[in-house]
């Protein structure tokens, strides 16, 4: 009897083992966006690392991870259920959030913490798509148009086409709408303003739109190199 009672014992423990195990097992990691196009320094960075990588085309990007565009630089950022397309120009750094659903992504979010990106969202059934910097979190259900932080943390959001709400993130965190062809400025203080877009805006956003690279080739002796970069100065 004794022997039984501790082979059974010995078997319980094993058992349990297993089945925890097959609990522990990490879950995959949850795809938000592709990088369709990168054009010169573009590098990302892994949600919870510190060190950046060089990105590429074709590249997945997950839930939290971080993307950094160096000096005439460009990357393209489709997400995978269709719903945005994102123009990251130089000098920018941004993180995308999103969840698994029901055949899609739920709780999208872009956040902004440098620079200038161009977007253009389709319209959105039952759910926003956010965008989020230092100083504003704009709520969009389609539209198309830029966001922009600059040296001061201030946010400029241009629209060419659609709606959007926007709350400012700073002092009485007041809100508002902006329409298409408006300007809407928020600065580090909570400040909002809105006005008509000037031909300065108009310009900025004709020029974010734009995707056009240049090729300059330079001889080496061990041959000639060719560079593509995005230029700023592009029509």
């Amino acid at each position: 009897m004794k022997a039984k009672s501790l082979l059974i014992i010995f078997i319980i423990p094993l058992l349990l083992g297993f089945n925890s195990g097959k609990k522990s097992t990490p879950q995959a990691d949850t795809q938000i966006a592709l990088v369709k196009k990168i054009v010169k320094d573009v590098t990302y960075k892994k949600a919870g690392q510190s060190d950046w990588d060089n990105a590429k085309t074709g590249l997945p990007l997950n839930d939290g991870e971080q993307v950094k565009t160096g000096a005439k630089s460009l990357a393209l950022i489709l997400f995978i259920d269709g719903s945005g397309l994102l123009r990251v120009r130089e000098n920018a750094i941004l993180n995308v959030y999103g969840k698994s659903g029901n055949k899609k992504l739920d709780d999208k979010n872009t956040v902004l913490t440098k620079g200038t990106i161009g977007f253009e969202v389709n319209k959105q059934e039952d759910e926003e798509f956010k965008f989020t910097t230092p100083t504003a979190v704009a709520s969009i259900r389609g539209t198309e148009g830029s966001l922009e932080v600059d040296d001061n943390n201030s946010t400029v959001i241009r629209l060419d086409r659609g709606k959007l709400d926007f709350q400012s993130l700073k002092g009485d965190k007041k809100s508002g709408s902006l329409t298409e062809g408006n300007t809407a400025r928020i600065d580090n203080s909570g400040n909002i303003s809105i006005t008509p877009q000037s031909q300065e805006d108009k310009n900025k956003n004709n020029s974010i739109k734009n995707t056009n690279t240049k090729k300059v080739k330079i001889k080496t002796k061990l041959g000639d190199i060719e560079i593509e970069y995005y230029s700023s100065e592009n029509k």
